[in-house]
C-alpha cells in the first residue's frame, strides 16, 4: 500500500509539473528590440506606401479603360452615321428617276416598263457597288446559314435537301448574310 500511495504521488508531481510547464508556455511574452520594432514598421509603411501606388494605379487605368470605351461607342456612332450618309447618298439618284417616271406620262405602257427596267438595273448596280450580292439558292443544297426552308416538297427525282423555288430573295453584304433566303425544299 505504502508502495502505491508513493507511486500515487508521483503521479500527482509529474501531473503538476506538467500543468506548470503548460500554463507557462499559454502565457509566455515575445519580446522584440527597438531596432526590430523599427525595421518592422519601415516595412509596413512601405508595404502602405506601395498599396497607395497600385490603388492610384489601378484607379488611373479604370477611368483611362472608360474613356476608351466611351471613345469607341461614339466613334461607332459616327461611322454608322457617315455609312447611312453615303448609302443614302448612292441610292438618291435611283430615286430622283422613279421621281421623274412618276412624273412624266407615258402613254406608251412599254416605254415605262422600259424606264423601270432602267432604273432596276441602276438600283442593281448601286447595290453591288455597295457591296450587296444576291444568295443563290435554286439548284442549290440547303444551307441554313444563307437559307430558311419555309415549305417542304416530296420530290424522289431530287436528292433530299435539294432547293427547288426562291420565295424571297435572299442577300449578303461583303460575305455576311443580312437577310436568308426563303425557300422550297425536297424532304423526301
Amino acid at each position: 500500500m505504502a508502495e502505491k500511495k508513493q507511486e500515487r504521488l508521483q503521479t500527482e508531481s509529474v501531473q503538476e509539473n506538467l500543468n506548470t510547464e503548460t500554463a507557462a508556455e499559454e502565457n509566455y511574452e515575445v519580446c522584440f528590440q527597438a531596432e526590430d520594432v523599427s525595421q518592422f514598421m519601415a516595412a509596413l509603411d512601405e508595404k502602405g506606401r506601395l498599396l497607395d501606388e497600385m490603388t492610384d494605379r489601378y484607379k488611373r487605368l479604370q477611368a483611362d479603360f472608360d474613356n476608351f470605351r466611351r471613345r469607341t461607342r461614339q466613334e461607332k456612332e459616327e461611322l454608322s452615321i457617315i455609312v447611312a450618309e453615303r448609302i443614302i447618298c448612292e441610292l438618291l439618284p435611283i430615286v430622283d428617276n422613279f421621281e421623274r417616271a412618276t412624273a412624266s406620262t407615258p402613254n406608251d405602257v412599254t416605254a415605262l416598263a422600259t424606264g423601270v427596267e432602267m432604273i432596276f438595273r441602276q438600283l442593281n448596280s448601286t447595290l453591288t457597288q455597295l457591296g450587296v450580292e444576291p444568295i443563290i439558292a435554286v439548284g442549290n443544297m440547303f444551307d441554313p446559314a444563307q437559307h430558311e426552308a419555309v415549305l417542304r416538297l416530296e420530290d424522289n427525282s431530287q436528292p433530299d435537301g435539294m432547293i427547288v423555288e426562291e420565295l424571297q430573295k435572299g442577300y449578303k453584304v461583303n460575305g455576311r448574310v443580312i437577310r436568308p433566303s426563303m425557300v422550297k425544299v425536297v424532304g423526301n
